[in-house]
């Protein structure tokens, strides 16, 4: 198991304070310790290690202030202001709350009984579906071309035959 460095709470902790530094690091600052190392994350781990890097954690005032100015960074670089942007529009939900079957019925009692689904009639007729839509006539549709199998069949053996014959 992990020695966790004195001032550490937990491996989590430490393992954030490494990367932010190693972050530090790779963006151009300076190692505070002597290391044998090249890579920025062992760097940094000597650094952390050697007490030469300092951390607290942030209070939620401290948090909420570092969110605001990300937001108002992002809101400058996209060019929103504040006048802009609705305040009374409200959000819809996700996912519906309101009754569905009444909606799926209201959807269902549009459509006629008896009206023809264009739609599903051209989806057949172009898979080339022998069952018919309801409502559509014979004529609205081609009949597909039948193979009688038998006489396929022959012409295979016939065609097997001659090809026997030319060998001869």
């Amino acid at each position: 198991m992990i020695q966790l460095p004195e001032g550490f709470d937990s491996i989590f902790r430490y393992i954030v304070v490494v990367s932010q530094r190693a972050e530090q690091l790779v963006n151009g600052a300076k190692p505070r310790s002597e290391s044998r190392h090249d890579k920025s994350t062992l760097v940094a781990v000597d650094d952390v290690l050697e007490g030469k890097v300092a951390w607290r954690i942030l209070t939620q005032a401290e948090l909420d202030a570092q969110r605001q100015a990300i937001v108002d960074q992002l809101r400058a670089e996209v060019g929103v202001n504040e006048a802009d942007e609705a305040t009374d529009v409200a959000i819809p939900d996700v996912l519906p709350t309101s009754d569905v079957t009444a909606a799926v019925e209201a959807v269902a009692g549009s459509i006629e009984e008896g009206e023809p689904d264009d739609e599903l009639a051209r989806l057949q007729k172009l898979l080339g579906m022998a069952g018919r839509a309801k409502g559509v006539a014979d004529d609205d549709l081609d009949e597909p071309d039948t193979i009688d199998l038998d006489d396929a069949a022959e012409e295979l053996d016939g065609s097997a035959d001659a090809d026997k014959d030319d060998e001869n």
